[in-house]
This record gives structure tokens, C-alpha cells and sequence, in this order.
């Protein structure tokens, strides 16, 4: 491994690090937000305090997706390219997930059949096992949330609660579909998934370079001709 492909191993597995550090660290800080909610405010603002969980209980799960499916990705390029792959064929992380959304937009539907069709279901790894608890910790804390609020609202019923009440369940609507889209199966195969994306993206860049070069090489006979031309004359 060249010294600058070891320094992108390096980097990348960080970044790893760093997304596995704040995909648990996040849903504790959380908990511990909720409980001292719950320890320290009155009764009268708890709906209020519920509706700021269930708001950061949203945006912590799609972050937490979202870190995941970054994960993944690096995993699989990793595997494929750094680990697996010849030094002649590296281009670089950058580049490459330059490559690598050109791919995915090129043809979206064609891309999703392609995907499915080489995913191999008996390799998936059991890299993502910690995931599903995480998962389920979220569904817990917002149904802690709505009922919280909603019990407060029935016991202290007043506007302020009303809306907050009204707010949580606002909130509950996306989070429920959030929740269906990144199930834990569907996130457990996705580095499989991002490693038949690679796949294909590097064999993309390779034609790419391949028309590139000879596109270069017509350009060059062209101006050879040209410059034939001009000294005939």
C-alpha cells in the first residue's frame, strides 16, 4: 500500500471511529436529558420538556441513519479498494464518491435492479449488530415522549400542553416512517448493498478513463494533422 493510500486507510477508519462514537454516545445523552427533564422541571412543563425530546429523538435517528449509511459506505470501499483493489485502479476517496453519485443518478431504477440483482443476502455481515438496539431505544423514548406528554395533558390540561401534546405527535408522524425506512434489516445489508455499488462505480470509472484516454489520443492525431497541414502549406 502506497503512503498515500495508507494515510486514506488511516483517515477513513477514523472517520469510522468517530461515527461509531457518536451513534452511541448520542442516544445517552439523550436519556440523560430526558431524565433530568423529568427530575427537575414541574409537572405543568413537562409537555414542553417532551416536546424538545421527541424533537431531538427525530433528529438523532436520522443522523444516526445517516451515519450509518456513510459507515457502510466507507466499509465497502475500503474492502474493495484499499484492502482488495490494485494501486493502479485507486483514484481516490473524493474522486471516486464523485463516481460514485454519477452512477446512482445516471439511471436510478436501472441502478436499484442491478443492486438487487448481485446482492448477495448470505454474505451480509454482522457488522451493523449493534444497530437494532439503538434502533429500538429510539422508538422507546418517543413513545415515552408522546405518552408523557399526552398523560401530563390530561392531568394539567392547558394550552401551552395542548400544543405541545399536538407537537409531539406532529413529530411522531415522521419519525414513524423514518423508522420504517431504515428498519434494521434493511440497514444490516448495507455494506453488501455498497459493496455491488463499488462494483459497478469502479467499473464505471474505468470506462470513463478508458473514453478519456481515447478521446486524448484523437485530439492529438487531430492537432499532428493539423500541424502537417499548415506546414505544407
Amino acid at each position: 500500500m502506497t503512503d498515500m493510500r495508507f494515510q486514506e486507510y488511516s483517515t477513513l477508519r477514523e472517520e469510522l471511529l468517530q461515527a461509531k462514537r457518536y451513534v452511541f454516545e448520542r442516544p445517552l445523552l439523550i436519556v440523560a436529558l430526558g431524565v433530568g427533564g423529568l427530575t427537575t422541571l414541574e409537572v405543568e412543563d413537562s409537555a414542553a420538556a417532551a416536546l424538545v425530546l421527541a424533537g431531538l429523538i427525530l433528529f438523532n435517528f436520522w443522523f444516526t441513519a445517516n451515519r450509518l449509511m456513510s459507515a457502510a459506505r466507507i466499509v465497502a470501499y475500503i474492502q474493495l479498494q484499499l484492502e482488495e483493489g490494485e494501486a493502479d485502479s485507486w483514484a481516490g476517496w473524493e474522486s471516486s464518491l464523485r463516481f460514485y453519485r454519477k452512477w446512482l443518478k445516471l439511471d436510478p431504477a436501472g441502478a436499484k435492479a442491478k443492486i438487487d440483482e448481485a446482492m448477495d443476502k448470505d454474505a451480509v455481515p454482522d457488522a451493523m449488530m449493534h444497530y437494532p438496539p439503538i434502533y429500538y431505544l429510539h422508538i422507546a423514548l418517543m413513545a415515552a415522549a408522546a405518552f408523557g406528554a399526552l398523560a401530563v395533558t390530561a392531568v394539567a390540561p392547558s394550552l401551552v400542553n395542548v400544543v405541545c401534546s399536538v407537537g409531539v405527535l406532529a413529530l411522531a408522524v415522521p419519525f414513524s416512517s423514518a423508522c420504517n425506512r431504515y428498519r434494521p434489516a434493511m440497514v444490516s445489508a448495507l455494506i453488501e448493498r455498497n459493496r455491488v455499488i463499488w462494483g459497478h462505480v469502479f467499473e464505471y470509472m474505468r470506462r470513463n478513463n478508458e473514453r478519456g484516454t481515447a478521446l486524448d489520443g484523437h485530439a492529438a492525431q487531430q492537432r499532428h494533422a493539423a500541424g502537417g497541414a499548415s506546414r505544407r502549406r
